[in-house]
Formats: C-alpha cells, structure tokens, sequence
C-alpha cells in the first residue's frame, strides 16, 4: 500500500500574522512537523503544499516535494476537505492520504507512526484522526451537552467528549474520492495527549506553545 503525506503551510495568516513562521525555542513553527513526518518514516512520499518561497526552499532542500499552493486554495474560504481532495487528483497513484499540520508542532514521530499503521493495517478502518478525550462540563450556548447541572457526576465518570486536535488525518483513496472529505464513514480515532495536541490558532496558543516546547519537550536544550 503506498502512502502519501501532504503539508499545507501558507506564507499568510489572518489570526496570527507569520504564524507558520514565528520561532519556538529556537526553531521556525513550520520546521516541527516537517521534521517529525520524515523521522516518522512511515510515508512513500512528503509533499509540502506552499506559497512561500521560503517553506519551498526548506523542503527541497530536505528533499521532499512541492506543490505551488493555487490561489484559490490560499484563500481564507478553502478548508481542509478542499485541499485533501485537490492533491488527490493532482497525485492518485497512492492508496492512503494523509495530512499534516504545521499548526500541530509537538505531535511526535512516533504518534504519527502510530496512526498511520492502524490505518493501513486495519480491514476496519476507511481513515483515522488524532483526539484528545475530554472530561470536562460542556455547554452549546446555553444548553449543556453532556451532563444534568442537578445531577452532577464526577468528571472521571462522564462520558468523555472527543475533540479532534487537527494535527493528522488519513483517509483512504477510496473513501476520499466516495465522501470528498478528510474523515470517511469508519474512522480511526488515535488519541494523543495535551502535550502533543498543542493547536496554535491564537497569540496565547504561541504562548502556551513555547512554554511547553521548553519546559516538557525541551527543545531549547535542542538546539
């Protein structure tokens, strides 16, 4: 079965200006996930899908490949979905397509990895996603989602709600051209922990990142 992975960075950012490039302990923020896809060593191809000159420069020069980021897709109005099946049509000679985020900087090879072969090895599963399982007291405006307020449980026995962390999705070809969607009929949940699914969206998100990166990861001693 072969496997590709795609990386969408794009040189703007309309929350956080040069989020993909702001440093972390040393490092630029789209220089994580690059790095731990390839020590992953569990895809037949990395391709990095950009509109930086930079990032594209970086890539080759790491050997991996680049796909000229379409104008239409570097707008605020394209998501996920619309990328995922774009490089499917620009490339559909694999069986499974993954996708990778730079926003994800901590999530680890050997989770990667992991999520990857339960995928490909599974008869089950038609794609996967990585998780965190949430046991917290949740509310959609005013209504809550998961518990009774009169009847309050302990947290550790509530139903977790799951939250995707937005770090990595696989789906196969076949389910991707069927739904036209990251995430088929039969996911792969693979959970992660906090550490691991840092999700930089905001300038605290940069915060929290860096102190993380630092404290748990440390990677300032990296470098």
């Amino acid at each position: 079965m072969k496997t590709a992975c795609f990386i969408p960075i794009k040189a703007n950012s309309e929350r956080v200006p040069g989020k993909n490039f702001r440093v972390l302990n040393g490092r630029k923020l789209y220089e994580y996930i690059i790095s731990h896809a390839m020590e992953a060593c569990c895809f037949d191809a990395i391709y990095i899908d950009t509109n930086s000159p930079e990032i594209t420069e970086y890539a080759l020069d790491h050997g991996l490949q680049v796909i000229e980021r379409l104008e239409a897709l570097a707008q605020n109005t394209a998501n996920g979905n619309d990328l995922l099946v774009y490089h499917q049509q620009l490339h559909p000679e694999y069986d499974y397509y993954f996708q990778l985020f730079a926003t994800a900087p901590y999530l680890q090879p050997d989770s990667i990895k992991g999520c990857v072969n339960a995928l490909v090895d599974s008869e089950t599963y038609d794609s996967c996603f990585t998780a965190l399982k949430n046991h917290g007291f949740y509310w959609l405006d005013t209504h809550p989602v998961n518990y009774r307020p009169g009847i309050l449980p302990r947290s550790q026995d509530m139903q977790p709600i799951i939250e995707e962390t937005t770090g990595l999705y696989g789906i196969s070809k076949n389910s991707l051209q069927r739904y036209r969607c990251r995430i088929g009929r039969k996911p792969c949940i693979f959970f992660v922990d906090k550490f691991e699914a840092i999700d930089i969206n905001t300038e605290e998100d940069l915060v929290m990142a860096e102190y993380v990166g630092r404290t748990h990861w440390h990677y300032e001693e990296i470098d």
